[in-house]
């Protein structure tokens, strides 16, 4: 079979891309003495140029202000894992809470020097270091991110209020929790307010190099986990644990975190759109709904598979698979520079309402959207749902491909369809050449689906 053919060199060229080590402007030793341990981060150039790109696009004697992701409780004394703000880390690459940036238009002299940009952090404390971890400090900032100018985020206020007033224009944080308040905030006229969100996400949209080697890693690490699952699940096994095999082998290959959270829907949960219970035990002749994807180093995949726990399709699920396959095509092969953003779904809805017509399972083409209810792309990087403009689509923009059917138990059409939910989705670069598909390297197709399951 063609999966089995092509299988030996999917590994290979998983293994080429984990060993590659990209070449590094901080020296492993700086980066080991404040606990990064990876090599392959953004580098301090990256971060730079997107700094630089944002200044372009603001205003004469303005000024930007981004604050670090809040840490969040749990219960009681336990917080939730932190993960940064996604502008926040675009814009620095500092992945640790307490933090700020200032980006100003024109040079402003802090302490005798120069600059257009600070970084504000948390500081030094051995006595919570022991607990908690390294933290940067004003010296790692400038040694590891290579900040000019880095100052302790108690300072914060004090530089804001007497910036402020020489100001046009000032673009706030999106994020409005901080315990450093900055008191002239409160004085700052209506008009002098602006946002940079739509620059930003106009930026991240389009992918850079760097950027690009992250989410193919990301999506390569996430293909192995969805064949994986894939080639061990069996019945009886619970949603959950195909869930927890799906972690281990993010984790394993490197990924700090899951995209988002694991949706493994079995039977009629198959038909639940972002269905996260995971608890079901699963029974001979079930259909799995499964959408699992794990971020490296900030940038995630989005990938869905759908498939039989027991190994080999039933008529009705290979007719309803066949069919999202065929509006998945027809979906990608609109994935090109200059079409608009709705394009891929559109031709999707097209290719899906005449199949459930001929199928029988609707009488009219507007009833699609009983079975086919939500959109078909979204762009993908930093966020699973990621920042952009949904203008026409453009070269290094990487979207998602992911139509479905889901006909729940008690859906008004022949009971041999239902608990039948079935979703793919595949993960797309969109480039002059046309679409590549980032997350090929899982079987799309029912009989390399088969084959995979079989052995």
């Amino acid at each position: 079979m063609l999966f089995k053919k092509i299988l030996p060199l999917l590994f290979l060229f998983h293994f080429a891309f984990c060993i590659e080590a990209k070449a590094q402007s901080v020296s492993i030793d700086t980066l080991h003495k404040y606990g990064i341990y990876d090599e392959d981060r953004l580098s301090p150039e990256f971060h730079k140029s997107r700094r630089d790109e944002l200044r372009k696009r603001m205003s004469p004697h303005s000024a930007a202000l981004f604050l670090a992701s809040p840490e969040k409780n749990r219960s009681n004394d336990v917080n939730y894992e932190y993960h940064q703000d996604p502008n926040f880390y675009y814009l620095t690459g500092h992945v640790q809470p307490d933090a700020a940036l200032l980006i100003t238009k024109e040079p402003i002299t802090i302490g005798g020097i120069k600059t257009d940009e600070v970084i504000f952090v948390q500081k030094k404390d051995p006595a919570r270091e022991v607990w908690t971890g390294i933290r940067l400090g004003t010296e790692g900032a400038k040694s590891v991110l290579k900040f000019q100018v880095a100052l302790l985020i108690d300072s914060l206020s004090s530089i804001m209020n007497s910036i402020i007033p020489t100001l046009e224009t000032f673009y706030p944080s999106h994020i409005s929790s901080s315990k450093h308040y900055i008191d002239s905030l409160t004085t700052l006229k209506p008009a002098l307010i602006n946002y940079l969100n739509t620059d930003l996400a106009q930026m991240r949209s389009i992918k850079q190099d760097e950027e690009l080697k992250l989410l193919r890693k990301a999506i390569t690490i996430s293909n192995e986990a969805h064949n994986d699952i894939m080639h061990t699940a069996r019945p009886g096994w619970a949603e959950y644990q195909m869930q927890a095999l799906g972690e281990y082998d993010f984790t394993k290959n490197g990924c700090e975190y899951t995209g988002y959270p694991c949706i493994v829907g079995s039977g009629n949960n198959s038909t639940i759109l972002h269905y996260e219970t995971n608890r079901r035990k699963t029974e001979d002749g079930d259909f799995i709904e499964m959408d699992i994807g794990g971020e490296y180093h900030g940038y995630t995949a989005d990938i869905t598979r759908s498939f039989p726990i027991n190994g080999k399709f039933t008529p009705e699920q290979r007719a309803i698979y066949d069919l999202v396959l065929e509006a998945q095509d027809s979906g990608i092969a609109e994935a090109k520079v200059g079409n608009i953003f709705k394009a891929p779904h559109n031709a999707a809805v097209s290719v899906i309402t005449r199949g459930l017509l001929k199928l029988g399972i609707i009488t009219k083409p507007e009833e699609y959207r009983k079975y086919f209810m939500h959109g078909t792309s979204h762009y993908l990087g930093l966020d699973v749902h990621d920042a952009g403009d949904y203008k026409p689509l453009q070269e290094r923009q990487v979207i998602t491909v992911e139509p479905g059917i889901y006909i729940a138990e008690g859906s008004p059409c022949d009971k041999k369809w239902w608990k039948i939910g079935c979703r793919i989705e595949d993960d797309i670069l969109i480039t002059i050449m046309g679409p590549e598909i980032l997350s090929r390297f899982s079987p799309r197709k029912a009989d390399e689906i088969e084959e995979l399951m079989k052995h």
